[in-house]
């Protein structure tokens, strides 16, 4: 979560602000400081910040609602008032003054922003979307408008729409890992979605039976899956990704063999497929066959020039064979279109090592300890704080 004053001051309250507002339960003026009354208006915001920045979201809270009670209309005290009693997950209680933040300045982008995850937290996901569309309508680029409103448009059903959303987050983001998490299940509804209607039409067809392997798989039923895809495969034999759906199926269980020859059938079929000679390629190279891994991971390179792991791959083999220029070669082009993968630089390492090359082989070895150390550091984190998946 970006802090308070990042997101331009935006605090929330679930009260209206009118006279009962500014009292506490005994009916008397809430202080901001235990023994002490501020002695004006600056006061009465220096200490809110000053809570804010302790993390005391309470006493933030009744210092904004002191503000609050001689200057009802102030848009962005409310906006910081609405998000203090977010951060404390009083969602309700955040409710009222961002919905009347924005009646007040309707440009206030992180009231809209936090009023629509407040309605999604409570389950008022239609108000959430209009929050959302609100917040980008001021701020297009906001990653986590786009990530809440595509969370919202999922919690609805509208998993395409949610998708799409969720697509336009962008890599890089802190919330890039979760849209990418929401992603899988949107795809998930979605296929589940469409199944439930080829069912209906025609329960024995091929891609009814597709249909379920691939949602059998995505509940971790691989056994089922695998004869699901059969069954479509026995209604139509030249089905596309069949095979590699049983492929990676028996992938997924240790079952290389298996898997190797699924591809192959899928390749028989579809010579093109760069996901099946990638994996064919990976295979020979776990048998030690690093010349038949070359011939496969060579054509899956020239398919999909894009693949990090296919030039990693096809360098290992190069390693494997002795060529080390080539090996060199096709490490380089694995990280460069992965930076942060230290399996390649560890690759790269050795293959200056075996060289004579100590000054670059030592830089590599320094980069993926540095890479190693971030990807350890990151888990930790991710395991501190959880993710908003953790949190619905």
């Amino acid at each position: 979560m970006k802090s308070i004053h990042s997101l331009g001051g935006c605090l929330c309250l679930t009260l209206t602000l009118g006279p009962m507002v500014a009292r506490s339960a005994s009916g008397a003026m809430p202080t901001c400081r235990q023994g002490s009354s501020p002695a004006g208006d600056e006061d009465w915001l220096a200490q809110a910040k000053e809570a804010e920045t302790a993390q005391d979201f309470a006493q933030a809270a009744r210092c904004y609602v002191g503000f609050l009670t001689k200057h009802p209309g102030r848009a962005d005290i409310l906006q910081r008032l609405g998000l203090v009693y977010y951060l404390s997950n009083r969602f309700e209680t955040a409710i009222p003054p961002l919905e009347r933040a924005l009646e007040l300045d309707r440009h206030q982008w992180g009231a809209a922003l936090f009023l629509g995850i407040c309605d999604y937290r409570v389950a008022r996901f239609e108000k959430a979307l209009v929050a959302l569309r609100g917040a980008l309508r001021i701020k297009p680029d906001l990653s986590e408008a786009h990530f809440w409103l595509g969370s919202t448009l999922l919690a609805l059903g509208k998993n395409e729409d949610a998708a799409v959303e969720l697509e336009t987050v962008p890599t890089g983001s802190s919330e890039r890992t979760d849209a990418e998490y929401m992603l899988a299940q949107a795809y998930r509804k979605a296929a589940e979605s469409f199944y439930e209607r080829i069912e209906k039409l025609n329960p024995d067809s091929y891609r009814a039976h597709q249909l379920e392997a691939e949602s059998l798989a995505w509940r971790g039923q691989g056994q089922k899956a695998i004869l699901e895809y059969r069954k479509a495969l026995e209604r139509k034999p030249d089905l596309e990704g069949a095979h590699r759906g049983i492929a990676d199926l028996y992938w997924e269980q240790g079952a290389l063999g298996r898997a190797s020859k699924e591809y192959e059938a899928e390749l028989r079929l579809f010579p093109l497929d760069d996901h099946s000679q990638l994996k064919v390629g990976e295979y020979w190279l776990a048998q030690g066959n690093g010349g038949r891994a070359i011939q496969y991971l060579g054509l899956a390179g020239r398919v999909n020039m894009n693949s990090a792991q296919g030039y990693r791959a096809l360098g290992q083999a190069w390693v494997e064979r002795g060529d080390l220029a080539k090996a060199e070669s096709s490490l380089k082009a694995a990280s460069r279109r992965d930076p942060l993968d230290p399996i390649s630089h560890r690759w790269l390492a050795e293959v200056y090592r075996r060289t004579g090359s100590p000054e670059l082989a030592g830089s590599e070895y320094r980069l993926v300890q540095q890479l190693s150390a971030n990807e350890k550091e990151a888990g930790s984190q991710k395991s501190g704080t959880g993710s908003r998946k953790d949190a619905r």
